[in-house]
């Protein structure tokens, strides 16, 4: 699929350019600050194999360690071998561990929930902007959609 996020010749209209690489970079710290000060409310949690070929469990652990550096609500599960697949919401050790949304808010969001009953959220805007070299990628949340505009 060419989009934004291929990246390939940088002659070709799809070309992954700087910006686009920018935003993708899951340990710019610059944009996990600017997350942590919009709302330093956010609950993470996360399900990683550490079997994951796709994207190394190394880069998962480093980004909870920012998490935590930044005083946020961050739980990371690495999921470490066979005996952690429940069949339900875990069921392979591969990219994506095959979870399923549903087994994932049934234990997850009650749990979120709780933490977030007596907090409010300080943010203002229903959106975010992420500066990338000449682009701003902003992410902002429209009626039901979640929508990227980039400037």
């Amino acid at each position: 699929i060419k989009t934004y996020w291929t990246r390939k010749d940088p002659n070709s209209l799809y070309y992954f350019k700087d910006e686009n690489y920018i935003i993708r970079v899951i340990l710019n710290s610059s944009h996990l600050i600017l997350g942590a000060n919009v709302n330093p409310n956010i609950i993470y949690v996360s399900y990683h194999s550490i079997k994951d070929l796709g994207a190394p469990a190394k880069d998962k652990i480093e980004l909870y360690k920012c998490f935590k550096q930044l005083n946020l609500d961050a739980t990371l599960h690495l999921i470490q071998d066979e005996k952690d697949i429940d069949g339900k919401m875990i069921k392979s050790l591969e990219h994506g561990m095959r979870m399923t949304d549903k087994a994932l808010f049934r234990k997850e969001l009650p749990l979120m929930l709780e933490k977030l009953k007596d907090k409010k959220s300080p943010m203002k805007a229903n959106s975010i902007s992420y500066p990338c070299k000449n682009k701003v990628f902003k992410f902002k949340d429209e009626g039901d959609q979640f929508k990227l505009e980039i400037v």
